[in-house]
């Protein structure tokens, strides 16, 4: 039987139709920063081909689909549950963080520190062979890599911001060869991504021409009852031990925090009639969660999640609690604690190393 020609291309095209596999759209399975884990070298360095960020990806400011929604607005994120993160280019800083309809602040001031977050010991290490003197912005010492303030020159720098979406914010620095002393031009990122679901995770990368040290960190300032008071706070660290201090300076001691007012290995209320500025010995390694801040009054929590080895518990006279992941104080100075990691970043490979405040709120 003869079949029409216009009849037969129609049955055709039919049937191909029917032969091919329908497409399907990938789901994004909502997740914990748990759950996003990085390995131990991953949150070291590796060569730029093998780095999990680049510059240039952080760059972009296409709309991505952990905007979930949200629209962009300049220099701020935030979440449809009433978190709101400003920033500014100096010291890539988190200016402030409110939540509610009333705008409770409850955190202030996170500006990057770096090159190296805490103390060097009388400003001076070895690498290579070579002496290096920083400078000694706190007498005898550098703290947060020395520059004119004690917050440190990262921190006073006015970042380039290179890109934002509704969901993240990225900033880059240049600092040259002996800045402060260090070696090397380094060229540094720190990326904020903040989720609906409250997850504020900060990204930092960085690359050098030449050996040098780098171990950044964010001085978030956290006052969780939006009262700008430490009082009536619960935390807890996952830390079995501390490195004591002389002077401010580790004595290389790694010491168990039984018995101390240093013990937060179980909930229990924040001892504000306390001084700290002092660090923890993690426990684990990798990124994983590493400490909880709740604050009692106003029902706000955060969850700290990081790949770093330390965490520095600092109060603040003015009534705040810093949670600072890093890298141990004068590490550089002490290769006894080399099993910890090192804040030694060699020249071409790439720094990566990623931290998580988990806002929520439990009432």
């Amino acid at each position: 039987m003869k079949m029409n020609k216009k009849i037969f291309v129609l049955a055709f095209a039919s049937l191909l139709a029917s032969c091919q596999t329908p497409s399907i759209a990938p789901s994004i399975a909502a997740s914990t920063p748990a759950e996003e884990s990085l390995s131990s070298a991953e949150a070291s360095v590796s060569t730029p081909e093998e780095g999990t960020s680049s510059a240039a990806s952080q760059a972009d400011s296409t709309p991505n689909s952990l905007d979930e929604g949200r629209t962009m607005r300049t220099d701020e994120l935030y979440t449809d549950s009433g978190f709101v993160v400003k920033f500014k280019a100096q010291g890539a800083r988190i200016d402030k963080i409110t939540y509610g309809s009333s705008n409770k602040q409850i955190a202030k001031d996170g500006f990057t520190v770096g090159r190296v977050a805490n103390r060097i010991a009388n400003g001076r290490f070895t690498l290579n062979g070579t002496t290096y003197n920083v400078t000694k912005n706190v007498s005898p010492h550098s703290l947060h890599g020395g520059g004119n303030s004690w917050q440190g020159p990262f921190a006073t720098a006015n970042w380039t911001k290179v890109g934002q979406t509704a969901s993240t914010i990225t900033y880059s620095l240049h600092s040259a060869a002996n800045d402060n002393g260090y070696p090397g031009n380094l060229d540094a990122t720190v990326k904020y991504t903040l989720k609906n679901n409250g997850e504020l995770t900060i990204d930092y990368t960085a690359t050098s021409d030449a050996d040098t040290l780098y171990s950044p960190t964010n001085h978030l300032f956290m006052s969780l009852n939006g009262n700008s008071r430490d009082a009536n706070h619960k935390l807890w660290i996952d830390a079995d031990n501390y490195t004591p201090l002389s002077n401010q300076i580790p004595t290389g001691a790694i010491s168990p925090v039984s018995g101390t007012k240093f013990d937060y290995t179980t909930e229990k209320n924040f001892t504000n009639n306390e001084d700290y500025d002092d660090n923890y010995v993690l426990n684990g390694t990798g990124y994983r969660k590493v400490s909880t801040l709740t604050g009692t009054d106003l029902g706000v929590k955060v969850d700290v999640y990081t790949d770093r080895a330390g965490l520095q518990l600092y109060r603040d006279k003015s009534g705040s609690i810093c949670l600072e992941t890093q890298m141990f104080p004068d590490m550089i100075n002490h290769p006894e604690w080399d099993q910890y990691g090192t804040t030694i970043l060699r020249a071409n490979e790439e720094f990566h190393s990623k931290t998580t405040y988990a806002f929520s709120v439990i009432k």
